[in-house]
């Protein structure tokens, strides 16, 4: 991924074969206010930054616009084409001063694109949220998994989660009230022309819900699933007289023997077993083989998650906290609309590109630069010394492997990652930038603890600011 991508293999690569190394510097994405300041940020990663290493800074070549003739002209600058922020303010304020910019911007310019970059989810979340009180156009499939893709992986979860847990009533009745009954219903209701009739939103029919009721109760959910002694259904006199629903019933009992019984799969084989008895759409089929490929690989590399562990990283895909995209034709690209707000990620935003772009959140958390006084989101406050945990276990395990911990050194590996992290920062700055095609606005905010403990602009924020020009309000 970008962030734990090490620019170092690169580097090593062009030195070992600098006959294979060519330099593409033209760019015809941004005007030329923006790349002279993509040039200046290399310049003083490379030059002025006060903690990393050359190894670690931005690289050579500079951005050069592209030649006369060439069929990716650069753009016209925009009036002014480069605005920092340079007042603090704590998040909120942050938020309104870029919905106020953009009710400003947007009717005057439908036809230009533009789009709001953030740090991380949380903030694009919020910032969503506002731009919808004010109901401005807006696009944020870059910041969630499409609408399906959660659908369909909260199934494949259900369905995983009762397999791991075979002896849970309450899971039993979710994988008939979620999963089975929805999708039975919807196959039933298929016309003659192909064509699907939706289910009324909470049209459920009162047979359905007694008998996922039922379910939910049960003290020995084998009664139904695997009857021996007796059969759960036999004491439902209510069943009596209504063969078609008692069929739905049977076949729901006989899938879920066979998921039962495929517990034995490994859980790639596992998902796709569920995925072929659930779905028909090609898309879902799809998405549950990418999702058998997900999981595979964190069993292989995670040899002690078990079964509900897995369940529970599908359920994250579900619930958005893991964002994957799906099969629809919806994610088979991303194009920019003019006239509606993108929210992004600096991290989606890699290789996309709009007219006018806000960078926001640019403070000393979300963009460290490896300062000692800097917050660091791996280094917990109670932790002793500001140790980072994960970066200083890593280290110890290096150690061990060369069969001593004799030259361990506390506190140097948190403070190689603290570097490597300003250096991931630095890049992901320079995507950010070099997304603007016309304008290009940076702001930052305070924080969370913006009365007890504010934070500043990051460092390269404030390097950077002083090379542009100030702009009359």
């Amino acid at each position: 991924t970008f962030t734990s991508a090490d620019t170092r293999f690169l580097q090593k690569f062009l030195q070992e074969y600098p006959e294979q190394a060519r330099d593409l510097p033209n760019s015809g994405r941004s005007a030329l206010p923006i790349i002279e300041l993509a040039n200046t940020l290399i310049t003083w990663s490379r030059a002025e930054h006060p903690a990393i290493t050359l190894d670690l800074a931005l690289t050579e070549p500079y951005i050069e616009p592209t030649p006369l003739g060439d069929p990716q002209l650069n753009p016209p600058a925009g009036n002014p084409a480069v605005y920092f922020h340079e007042k603090a303010l704590p998040p909120s304020r942050e938020t309104e001063m870029v919905v106020r910019s953009l009710q400003r911007w947007l009717p005057e310019n439908g036809d230009r694109t533009v789009a709001v970059l953030v740090p991380d989810n949380a903030r694009g979340f919020a910032l969503v949220d506002a731009l919808k009180q004010v109901e401005l156009p807006l696009d944020d499939n870059l910041l969630r998994t499409d609408n399906s893709t959660r659908v369909t992986a909260r199934m494949l979860a259900i369905v995983v989660g009762y397999v791991a847990d075979p002896q849970s009533a309450p899971l039993l009745q979710s994988l008939w009230n979620d999963v089975w009954y929805p999708l039975a219903a919807t196959r039933q209701a298929v016309r003659g022309d192909g064509e699907v009739e939706a289910l009324p939103a909470g049209k459920v029919p009162e047979p359905v819900r007694t008998f996922g009721a039922a379910l939910g109760k049960l003290r020995e959910p084998e009664s139904f699933v695997f009857p021996e002694r007796r059969d759960f259904l036999d004491g439902l006199a209510w069943l009596d007289g209504m063969d078609a629903f008692r069929q739905m019933i049977q076949e729901f009992r006989a899938t879920v023997q066979r998921w039962a019984k495929a517990v034995v799969l490994p859980v790639d084989e596992l998902l796709l077993t569920i995925g072929n008895d659930l779905f028909d759409a090609p898309a879902d089929l799809a998405l549950t083989h990418r999702l058998a490929v997900l999981l595979a690989k964190l069993a292989n590399e995670n040899p002690d998650l078990r079964l509900p562990d897995l369940a529970g990283e599908l359920e994250n895909i579900a619930q958005n906290k893991r964002r994957m995209l799906g099969f629809t034709e919806d994610s088979q690209g991303y194009v920019a609309k003019p006239g509606v707000i993108t929210v992004a990620t600096m991290h989606a935003a890699k290789g996309l590109e709009w007219d006018r772009v806000y960078l926001t959140a640019v403070n000393t958390f979300s963009f460290p630069s490896g300062l000692p006084a800097e917050q660091y989101r791996s280094e917990r406050w109670y932790v002793r010394d500001d140790l980072n945990l994960v970066a200083e276990a890593e280290a110890q395990l290096r150690q061990l492997r060369m069969g001593t911990l004799d030259d361990y050194q506390p506190g140097a590996a948190s403070m190689q990652a603290r570097l490597d992290l300003a250096a991931e920062r630095l890049r992901l700055f320079y995507v950010g930038i070099t997304r603007a095609r016309r304008e290009l606005i940076v702001t930052y905010n305070t924080g969370r603890r913006h009365e007890s403990d504010p934070l500043g602009p990051a460092l390269p924020f404030l390097a950077l600011a002083r090379t542009v020009a100030p702009v009359a309000k």
